[in-house]
């Protein structure tokens, strides 16, 4: 494929991400789904062009979304931990599995600490919701979330496979002669 098309590629990819992230302001439910999906878009651009270029869509779709989408929590998640997992995970999946495993949570829970704290004292977004909950609370909300996390580790690797076996037949056929 050509730098052009490589290009106009991350381009599409970058404009699609950042709709995706703006439909969190619109469904705010979908605070964390919505990160999740506009990251496929950078394991999309890492399959077909490289690793480089999948960075260059994370981090191209991590400037617009900072600049023009509302709900900065999900353009929070997106930037500190979603949005470049799909580049991460081919290095972690390389470790043995319990390993890689081990990696994955650490990676997560350091990670998803490490935002909530900026958010909270650099951003100075209430703490009031955290200091009214139960001791127990936080750990749970933790697990959960490393439970969450899990789950969309196996998505994009089932994802992944099925476009190998379906999807990128048709997709390089479109663009054979680029």
């Amino acid at each position: 494929m050509k730098n052009t098309v490589k290009t106009a590629l991350g381009g599409m990819c970058i404009g699609l991400s950042a709709a995706l992230m703006m439909l969190s302001s619109v469904i705010p439910f979908l605070t964390y789904a919505i990160p999740a999906m506009a990251a496929i878009l950078v394991m999309f651009m890492r399959i077909e062009c490289d690793w480089e270029w999948g960075l260059g869509v994370y981090f191209g779709t991590a400037i617009v979304s900072a600049l023009v989408v509302p709900e900065k929590e999900a353009v929070a998640i997106y930037i500190a931990l979603i949005g470049y997992y799909p580049l991460l995970k081919t290095l972690f999946d390389k470790l043995p599995k319990i390993v890689g495993y081990i990696v994955k949570a650490v990676f997560f829970v350091g990670v998803t600490v490490a935002t909530y704290y900026i958010i909270m004292h650099v951003f100075g977004i209430s703490t009031e919701l955290l200091e009214d909950t139960q001791g127990f609370m936080i750990p749970l909300l933790v697990v959960l979330g490393l439970a969450a996390f899990i789950m969309y580790d196996i998505a994009i690797e089932k994802l992944e496979i099925a476009y190998y076996r379906k999807w990128q037949k048709q997709f390089r056929k479109l663009f054979k002669k680029h």
